[in-house]
């Protein structure tokens, strides 16, 4: 599939299943794997398929079912990882709000997403966002507190929804949508 110059596919991985993504750039070749939440023989044969060069793995955030095919992938592809300080044990980089992060001549910049985690991040590149377990269709992930909530509210108000609303939504649970919808309809972030 491609989305504004964007190799790109979803998988749903893992033992409790999320929405896994391949992005990559089309004229290196390049790709990164977003939220490895585990591996499957179809990750792989899109990979080989495309002819992606697999360079990286970004996480939204560190718990379990978005870490859990970290192993597998680190041990089959030279991958850098990157990831919101201290949410995943041996990353290799950890990313600060608006950092840019080339994946072959596709700038990705990570936006500060807490409140689900402590230090969540979503990536933005060529009009899609990647939200992890920040902001749903129609919905938010879990959080621990109140304060914790309105903390996560605030940054999907001030890092997501200023983007333009016909930016596509990929979290990790459930069906994608548009900065648009969610910031006129999502019932948690009005």
């Amino acid at each position: 599939m491609m989305i504004d110059n964007l190799i790109f596919r979803r998988f749903t991985v893992g033992g409790y299943p999320i929405n896994g993504y391949l992005a990559a750039d089309p004229p290196t070749r390049i790709g990164v794997f977003i939220d490895p939440g585990g591996f499957s023989d179809e990750i792989e044969a899109f990979i080989r398929e495309q002819n992606i060069i697999l360079k990286y793995l970004f996480f939204t955030h560190g718990h379990w079912d978005h870490t859990e095919g970290m192993q597998e992938f680190t041990r089959r592809y030279p991958v850098q990882s990157y990831a919101g300080k201290g949410e995943v044990r041996s990353v290799h980089h950890m990313v600060q709000h608006n950092e840019i992060i080339e994946v072959g001549m596709l700038p990705f910049r990570a936006l500060s997403t807490p409140g689900h985690t402590p230090h969540g991040m979503s990536y933005y590149v060529n009009g899609c966002v990647f939200t992890g377990d920040a902001l749903f269709c129609g919905s938010v992930g879990g959080t621990g507190s109140a304060k914790d909530a309105q903390c996560q509210v605030e940054h999907i108000r001030k890092h997501i929804f200023t983007l333009p609303d016909e930016t596509l939504v990929f979290p990790a649970h459930g069906p994608m949508s548009t900065v648009g919808v969610e910031k006129y309809t999502n019932p948690f972030c009005l």
